[in-house]
């Protein structure tokens, strides 16, 4: 259940995006920005807030925080960084479209749009996240 989602939002986005490699926190484990594939999305769980926790265990909820950070790279206009801008945006769209609202597994509300930290940049890349949440019941397991 933790992690369910996290396959889930791969495979939209594998479908949204078929140009685009989308990796998650495993794939990234040996990846340096040397050799960092472009353009990508990178799938990263980033914990949960708990929001009702039952005394008898029996359920509980929790927000579970996930990010989809764009990675681009455009050497076009490097000092502006215009040109990875714009990459980052149309991606950015690609992304929301396909995933605002989308209800990814049975136990999971639908996913929301979060704050974010801010984008970062390095020499023509440009690491734009996108932050999302979604409300997971967890049930205890009843023999």
């Amino acid at each position: 259940m933790w992690t369910d989602i996290e396959k889930s939002l791969v495979d939209v986005l594998k479908t949204a995006l078929p140009d685009v490699r989308v990796l998650t926190a495993n794939d990234l484990k040996d990846v340096d920005e040397a050799n960092q594939p472009t353009p990508a999305v990178h799938v990263i769980y980033n914990g949960y807030r708990v929001s009702e926790s039952r005394p008898d265990g029996l359920i509980s909820r929790v927000s579970q925080n996930w990010m989809t950070v764009i990675a681009v790279k455009n050497l076009r206009d490097r000092k502006r960084g215009s040109a990875a801008r714009t990459d980052a945006v149309a991606l950015a769209e690609q992304i929301t479209g396909a995933l605002m609202g989308e209800q990814l597994q049975p136990a999971a509300g639908p996913l929301i749009l979060a704050t974010a930290p801010a984008p970062g940049a390095s020499d023509g890349f440009l690491y734009v996240p996108i932050a999302w949440t979604a409300d997971v019941v967890l049930k205890r397991p009843t023999n």
